[in-house]
């Protein structure tokens, strides 16, 4: 090891190098491992949390409520059963009013995690609209201390709930909770087709996933699964993406390496010869060259650690789930040892085994030659870092033309200019109800007087936000609502006047809402395009009547007119049949709703006046606030990440492929200065010396792309479904990223080639 250390201090530009570039590809791998560990790998922070599960259906994360009675009633699987529902909505405490976290649970669900309060108790069937139990950030938040919490109040929907416990903050589930409150034991709908009730248990000590998932196929065909797959199931193809991805830039890594040593073994070829004639066979002469591989790879690996923390508080800052148990730990050391000690086997066998082969005839006469393959070698592993560096490079090109496609698509309404306000007002009975509908009408009137303001509207259902609801339908004369047939399908948006003006949705035919439909008025509805094809092909919907399963009794609604298609959940999905209300037909469900505000001034400026005036309002509507074009943009926040991240590692494996082709050059320079010096001599002029050379790169740059063409086309189905509206055999991406690949090459191969011209004929032939 001392003499290793010693032997590379004599060349610290190499080392250096050497070291860096292992460092970026250890360093990416460990990043992105760590990720992998914490999202993926490591077990839930609950006890007993590998018994946990998820109810679900072949078609929805969620079961009936008939469905959930039979299983409690089985007894033969969980211990503990449990179902909730929820989401972000106002509550209103000593402070103020806020959007938070609020989820309906009956008292299993404490049961199924296993933990203990922070402080006070957990829920009990006696606490139905009594008691909550609160998260220990959102008890120190408005009370100070959790222990300040106990027995104060909080006031949701216009009832008032004892702070009976906090939660410890090894209890996070589910995502952004932070006020639990009592359900009914028994789901107030029991229907077996309404699949409503998401539901979580915990297996009996001794029952097996399988053996559960046998049980529970006489109920509906309902499926457990373990907690952590739900909780990561939508990002464990990017991750591992991902993953596959940095192996790529270490493999480059670690072949730019070996090449690196290659061309170092070669230099010392006359002492490894002088070595081996003086009776050095076999390990005395492997031993050294493998001790400065571990110095390398140790001093990377400790390097690419360092680089992790860097990469690991980045992609902290991404949208996945489980992100607050990402960090180094044993595991993620454990992974960057063993990967540094597979680097040491991977680039320095292949020095090591060249110089156990030394040839001491021609390299005692000063040829220079380390064994006859080694320049076949050094071209191989630069043909491999330049296939490998495309495959990524054509990655990143499909996510990045995938990602222009998708933020290019049309979404059916304007999302520039738009301030976006969740609120939530707080109501119980119909005439609240009722009076939230007349209060958000003379909200409107008074945003709309703000400078800058061109138009507002509310809603319940704005596209990409968190409200909405879908279910079917029934046209007059075509169906009925409770007939047991197969009914069209539409998503139930509710809106106010000035909707569609203000959301920039183009009206195809009839009228907008008006302040005269009211509660007490004829009920009408509008209806997009898609739902107009749907249900009404080659005719004209308006006058038609249909009802929804939106209020319960259902009325009869006429279509008063037609709007053009949106895309509702993100630029991704497909438009659909939708079908908008007026809210104050619908006052139920008009207390949690967006306003919007279309407006010649930043977004941004206008929170503070408009907060100003709802408070001077009701000062217990909880507000928060965003805009539309960042609702949208949090829509592809994954694949922006993905194209991102594969961009990076491309741009990496790319630089690290030219430093590869610069060392293979430079190297073939070297070895042929007496032949340049020969042909300068006999009248070669400076353009055939560069032309060779550069021939040479461009040989060893079209076997790398042609290799990595036929890597890219095979392992094409990796990626399709992470790409939208295009295919993984994109011709115009392969062509693109060939285009601007091969120049790179060449480039890198440039400065050998110049260098070559500057060669003097006398000093190379004197060499000679």
């Amino acid at each position: 090891m001392i003499h290793a250390l010693r032997s590379l201090r004599k060349n610290p530009g190499f080392a250096i190098i050497a070291v860096l570039t292992l460092a970026l590809g250890i360093g990416a791998n460990t990043a992105i491992f760590s990720i992998v560990n914490g999202v993926l790998l490591s077990p839930l922070r609950y006890p007993d949390a590998d018994r946990i599960v998820a109810l679900a259906t072949p078609s929805t994360p969620r079961i009936s409520g008939g469905d959930l009675m039979d299983i409690r009633a089985d007894g033969q699987i969980f211990d503990a059963l449990s179902y909730y529902y929820g989401g972000e909505m106002g509550v209103q405490v000593p402070r103020g009013a806020e959007f938070t976290g609020i989820f309906f649970v009956n008292p299993d669900f404490f049961r199924v995690f296993g933990v203990r309060p922070l402080y006070g108790r957990w829920l009990e069937p006696g606490d139905l609209d009594r008691a909550a139990v609160i998260s220990l950030p959102f008890a120190e938040r408005n009370f100070g201390n959790a222990a300040s919490a106990l027995g104060n109040k909080l006031s949701i929907a216009n009832r008032a709930y004892e702070i009976a416990g906090v939660v410890p903050a090894a209890l996070d589930f589910p995502g952004k909770a932070n006020v639990w409150l009592p359900a009914p034991e028994t789901p107030r709908n029991l229907s077996r087709t309404d699949h409503n009730y998401a539901v979580i248990g915990k297996l009996k000590p001794g029952v097996t996933l399988a053996a559960a998932n046998a049980r529970l196929q006489i109920f509906q065909s309902i499926v457990a699964i373990p907690l952590r797959d739900r909780l990561v199931g939508p990002v464990r193809g990017t991750l591992y993406f991902l993953m596959g991805a940095v192996a790529l830039v270490l493999l480059i890594a670690c072949t730019n390496v070996a090449n690196l040593l290659l061309a170092r073994a070669t230099a010392r070829s006359r002492e490894t010869a002088v070595k081996a004639a003086l009776g050095a066979r076999g390990w005395h002469i492997i031993r050294p060259l493998l001790m400065e591989s571990a110095v390398l790879a140790l001093t990377g690996g400790a390097l690419g650690l360092l680089l992790a923390q860097l990469g690991t508080a980045f992609v902290g800052r991404l949208p996945l789930p489980r992100l607050t148990e990402v960090r180094v730990d044993w595991m993620v050391l454990g992974f960057t040892c063993g990967i540094s000690l597979l680097t040491i086997l991977f680039f320095g066998l292949a020095p090591a085994w060249q110089a156990a082969r030394v040839d001491l005839h021609d390299t005692l006469r000063s040829r220079g030659k380390l064994g006859g393959s080694s320049p076949r070698l050094r071209n191989a592993l630069v043909v491999a870092q330049i296939a490998l560096s495309f495959v990524l490079a054509i990655g990143a090109g499909l996510l990045l033309r995938s990602f222009l496609t998708l933020t290019s698509v049309q979404l059916g309404y304007r999302t520039e200019g738009i301030l976006v306000m969740y609120a939530h007002a707080p109501a119980r009975s119909l005439d609240e109800y009722v009076g939230v509908g007349r209060l958000i009408e003379t909200l409107r009137e008074q945003l709309n007087a703000l400078p800058g303001v061109t138009s507002v509207a509310a809603a319940m259902g704005l596209p990409t936000g968190q409200y909405g609801s879908s279910g079917s339908y029934a046209v007059e004369g075509k169906h009925r609502l409770a007939g047991g047939q197969n009914l069209p399908q539409a998503g139930f948006r509710l809106a106010s006047p000035a909707y569609f003006q203000t959301m920039g949705i183009p009206l195809i035919g009839g009228r907008e809402f008006s302040p005269r439909d009211q509660y007490d008025s004829p009920f009408v509805a509008i209806v997009s395009q898609a739902l107009a094809r749907q249900s009404f092909p080659n005719e004209d919907p308006i006058g038609r009547r249909l009802q929804c399963g939106l209020d319960a009794p259902s009325k009869w609604m006429t279509i008063v007119g037609v709007v053009g298609d949106v895309r509702q959940q993100s630029p991704a999905s497909a438009p659909a049949a939708e079908l908008y209300m007026p809210l104050k037909q619908h006052p139920y469900f008009a207390n949690e709703l967006q306003v919007v505000l279309r407006a010649t001034a930043p977004p941004e400026s206008l929170i503070a006046p408009v907060q100003q005036r709802v408070r001077a309002l009701n000062p217990e509507i909880a507000m928060k606030f965003t805009s539309m074009e960042t609702m949208v943009a949090d829509t592809i926040a994954k694949p922006r990440v993905r194209m991102f991240l594969i961009g990076v590692f491309a741009a990496l494996a790319l630089l690290l492929a030219m430093a590869g082709v610069y060392g293979v050059m430079n190297y073939v320079v070297t070895l042929r200065t007496p032949e340049f010096g020969l042909r300068v001599a006999l009248g070669a002029s400076p353009g055939n010396v560069v032309r060779l050379v550069l021939g040479r790169a461009l040989r060893l740059a079209a076997a790398g792309l042609a290799t990595g063409m036929v890597l890219s086309l095979a392992a094409g189905s990796l990626i399709s479904s992470m790409l939208f509206g295009l295919k993984p055999a994109d011709a115009i991406t392969y062509a693109i990223v060939v285009g601007a690949v091969t120049p790179m090459i060449l480039l890198a191969a440039a400065i050998p080639a110049w260098r070559a011209t500057r060669i003097d004929p006398l000093t190379a032939l004197r060499e000679e």
